[in-house]
């Protein structure tokens, strides 16, 4: 094994954290509808002899040790990051949904984060490695994680126009695996003017069987500086389905401080492109940071 260590001259020491309750309706009326989520982030951060900026963070979640991760930002070559499972998504992550949502987005009513159908997949998980730089009005993310091969993303994002952004990215997920992985590409835009934000991606998600061809778009009105409101819709044709999902539905947010609250209204039609099956679903969430 190898090791590579610098010294910190002084470390600041801090500890940040959330709280959230959350009601989200159930099919059928089944279940509890309520959940909460709860946060705290320990950080040790400081300067190196080189000029560069070290940070080491662990985060307690639900009553459990949850995660952790280093940072080196080096200034003008960008940041390093090595960390746990929840901090992929920097690099195609970076340009896979340009959809503007006050809440949640449409495509989460009927599966877990990852599990979407349409939506671009990052080499995260556990001890997942990546860098990110921003060369002028451009910013390119990279990230790569050892599993059934070792799966690879990137993404890149271009800002030099007026208010608008667009990015395209790249992954190969699990190429080792017996069914060949997962491969995503996706293209989006985002143009933001006054109060207003529209979105339009575009993705494709090749599998062994059952590729996925999504096109989403939505957009965002702010109403003032506290209350926002958006409308989505994502339509998605899976290889060997009659039928195209389609989700689409209305968010809200209000924010007093540190204090926000969320809303949302979505609908599923033809849930994993099965016909006549379709879910719907509403939920209010109230989350304080601190």
């Amino acid at each position: 094994g190898s090791m590579v260590a610098t010294s910190v001259s002084a470390a600041d020491l801090s500890v940040t954290g959330s709280w959230s309750w959350s009601w989200d309706s159930t099919k059928g009326g089944v279940g509890n509808p309520m959940s909460m989520g709860d946060s705290v982030t320990f950080s040790a951060s400081g300067e190196t002899d080189q000029g560069w900026g070290a940070t080491a963070n662990w985060e307690l979640d639900n009553g459990n040790f949850d995660d952790q991760w280093l940072t080196l930002d080096f200034g003008d070559g960008g940041v390093l990051q090595y960390g746990g499972a929840s901090k992929g998504g920097r690099g195609i992550g970076l340009v896979a949904d340009y959809i503007p949502a006050a809440d949640s987005a449409v495509y989460t009513l009927t599966a877990t984060t990852g599990d979407e159908f349409g939506v671009a997949q990052g080499a995260s998980g556990d001890n997942n490695v990546s860098h990110q730089i921003t060369v002028g009005d451009v910013k390119i993310g990279v990230e790569a994680h050892k599993g059934a091969g070792t799966s690879t993303s990137w993404g890149l994002q271009y800002t030099g126009i007026d208010n608008l952004t667009i990015g395209f990215g790249q992954s190969d997920i699990s190429p080792g695996a017996n069914d060949g992985g997962t491969d995503s590409n996706t293209v989006g835009v985002k143009y933001a003017i006054g109060g207003v934000t529209l979105g339009y991606q575009v993705t494709e998600v090749d599998k062994s069987s059952n590729d996925e061809d999504a096109v989403m778009y939505g957009a965002s009105f702010a109403v003032n500086d506290d209350l926002t409101i958006s409308y989505g819709r994502q339509t998605v044709e899976i290889q060997g389905k009659a039928n195209d999902e389609i989700n689409s539905g209305f968010s809200a947010s209000y924010t007093m401080g540190s204090m926000s609250i969320g809303a949302y209204v979505n609908k599923t039609e033809n849930v994993g492109g099965a016909s006549a099956n379709d879910d719907e679903g509403k939920g209010i969430t109230v989350s304080i940071s601190f």
